[in-house]
């Protein structure tokens, strides 16, 4: 009997090795995708601004970068002494607006390098709901200001395709063969209400299946799907039943992975899963020859596998307990 609706992946015409680099925008599931191909020792870069969730914003930012426009004086805002910038998350921040200045075009020039080199850029979109200055400025994070700055609307997947139409003609000129991977996050934004994240979510997919029907190298990546349909049931979910747990998070990475990696990065992921659970063993009695012998063993394959990928801290680390 078949419990589960199993959600169909799409057969990309394109793999990731580990010699592709990779950038991830977005909600933070871009960011939990990124630690997953960070922990593999992939090349990924993720979220220079932070947690972005809506995507104008986001598109926005990647946009000025390909430019190398300059900074939105309009945008910055100071709270408590530090100042913020509309276009970013409250992570990205300094003493002084000069400073700040100097940091965002530090990002910016980072985030067009990254993209000039990356193969694949992955794309996700958390909600809908557009906050705008009364000036009519989007912004991606509030920065804890009152309520009348900002007017809320519900962002239509046309306003959305334009902006994402900009972005992709700057982002060709710069990497012609780059590919992107659009995702809709599983977080569900209930703040605003049950019916309002249906509503969020479904002029998201709507967004998605407009652009991908408009440009090229476009692909779409069913995170969203997977999560609210195969893992239907609260218990792949965190206590405030919102964000996918790590259960969760895992099953998708793992669907991901098959789709997306070349069977050699998938052959040496297993490899790294076993010498990773092997560092991470306690030992009963850490001085005893049995573990002494335990540790030369992983020592021999983290060696071995440090021919391929990077394991330096690794070595490092094994090394601190041999002694």
């Amino acid at each position: 009997m078949n419990w589960q609706t199993h959600v169909p992946i799409p057969q990309y015409p394109f793999s990731l090795s580990r010699s592709d680099r990779i950038f991830t925008m977005g909600s933070c599931f871009a960011k939990h995708m990124a630690d997953r191909l960070l922990h593999y020792k992939f090349s990924c870069a993720s979220n220079c601004y932070g947690t972005l969730f809506h995507p104008i914003p986001l598109l926005l930012n990647l946009t000025d970068a390909l430019k190398q426009a300059d900074t939105d004086e309009a945008l910055f805002v100071e709270r408590d002494e530090i100042a913020f910038h509309y276009s970013c998350h409250s992570s990205v921040f300094a003493e002084s607006k000069n400073d700040l200045k100097k940091k965002l075009q530090d990002i910016q020039s980072s985030v067009a390098k990254e993209l000039k080199k990356s193969k694949l850029l992955i794309l996700t979109f958390g909600s809908a709901f557009l906050y705008q200055l009364l000036s009519k400025k989007p912004v991606a994070n509030c920065h804890k200001q009152p309520k009348d700055t900002f007017n809320k609307e519900l962002s239509s997947p046309e306003k959305i395709q334009n902006v994402f139409s900009s972005f992709y003609t700057e982002l060709k000129k710069l990497n012609p063969k780059i590919q992107i991977l659009l995702t809709v996050s599983p977080v569900r934004h209930i703040r605003d209400g049950v019916h309002e994240n249906n509503l969020s979510k479904s002029t998201l997919l709507l967004a998605c299946d407009t652009i991908l029907n408009t440009f090229e190298d476009l692909h779409y990546f069913p995170a969203y799907e997977i999560v609210i349909d195969e893992l239907r049931d609260y218990r792949f979910y965190e206590k405030d039943r919102v964000h996918p747990n790590d259960e969760a998070l895992a099953y998708v990475w793992d669907k991901f992975a098959e789709a997306i990696l070349t069977k050699d990065s998938l052959s040496l992921n297993r490899d790294l899963d076993k010498l990773f659970l092997s560092i991470n063993h306690k030992a009963f009695i850490e001085t005893s020859s049995a573990h002494k012998h335990f540790l030369q063993k992983t020592m021999a394959s983290a060696l071995a596998l440090n021919e391929k990928v990077d394991l330096k801290e690794e070595i490092k680390e094994l090394k601190k307990r041999l002694q």
